[in-house]
C-alpha cells in the first residue's frame, strides 16, 4: 500500500468503490464511520494526490481514479512478460494491475464488443467465438477491418473494405471464402474493429493435429 493511504484514507476510497455512483459524503463517512466533514476534507487530500476525480460540484459523488483502483487492487493482475518459458507464476506476486478490461483494451465511450461467428477472419487471429471491440463510425480507411452492413441482406459482416473507384469490396482472412463487391452507396458501414478478445475455440497448432 503506498504510504500517503492512511488507514482511514484506504477505508473511505475502498468505500467510494464499493459505493459506485452513490458514494456521496454522507454514504461513505456512512460506511466508514466517521463525519462528512472528516470525508469532506480527506476527499480534498485523497484529490491532491491522484487518487480522487476533480470535482466543481458540492454534492457530486467521489469518483475514484484509475491510480486509485490500481492502489488498492481493483483490477486485473500483470505477472510481467513471457517469453514461452518455463511456468512461474504460482509463486510470483503481480508486478502491476490494470484498473479494468476496459482500460487494458483502451476502449473509449460508445466502443461495444460483438460476438464472431464465423471463420473468415482467421487470418487475423479472430476465431469463431471471438468477442471484437468496434468502435461506431461510418468511414474507414482502406485495408481497416470494417462492421458493414450486407447489401439486401440485412445483417452485418465483419470484413477488410477497400475502396475501388464507385465499388466497394470486402476482404476475408480466409482464402477459402471469396470476396465480396457492392456498389459504393449500397454499403453502409458501422464501425471499424480497433481490438479482439480472444475466447473462441482453442488455439492448437496444426503441427499437432
Amino acid at each position: 500500500m503506498p504510504p500517503d493511504l492512511t488507514r482511514t484514507r484506504t477505508a473511505i476510497l475502498n468505500a467510494v468503490l464499493q459505493l459506485g455512483v452513490n458514494a456521496t459524503l454522507g454514504a461513505v463517512a456512512a460506511q466508514v464511520g466517521v463525519t462528512k466533514q472528516a470525508v469532506s476534507f480527506q476527499a480534498g487530500i485523497l484529490r491532491g494526490l491522484g487518487y480522487l476525480e476533480p470535482s466543481t460540484e458540492r454534492y457530486a459523488p467521489l469518483i475514484p481514479t484509475d491510480r486509485a483502483k490500481v492502489a488498492l487492487g481493483h483490477g486485473l493482475p500483470i505477472y510481467g512478460s513471457i517469453a514461452a518459458g518455463p511456468p512461474a507464476l504460482a509463486d510470483q506476486a503481480p508486478d502491476d494491475y490494470t484498473p479494468s478490461l476496459e482500460t487494458l483494451l483502451d476502449m473509449r465511450n460508445g466502443d461495444f464488443l460483438l460476438r464472431v461467428r464465423g471463420e473468415s477472419m482467421t487470418g487475423v487471429g479472430v476465431l469463431d467465438g471471438d468477442y471484437v471491440i468496434v468502435r461506431p463510425t461510418t468511414e474507414v480507411h482502406d485495408g481497416e477491418v470494417a462492421v458493414v452492413l450486407v447489401p439486401g441482406e440485412g445483417t452485418a459482416t465483419l470484413k477488410r473494405l477497400y475502396h475501388f473507384h464507385d465499388q466497394i469490396v470486402l476482404m476475408s482472412e480466409n482464402p477459402d471464402i471469396p470476396r465480396m463487391t457492392f456498389p459504393a452507396e449500397q454499403v453502409q458501414v458501422q464501425g471499424k474493429m480497433v481490438g479482439r478478445v480472444g475466447v473462441g475455440v482453442p488455439r492448437v497448432s496444426a503441427r499437432w493435429v
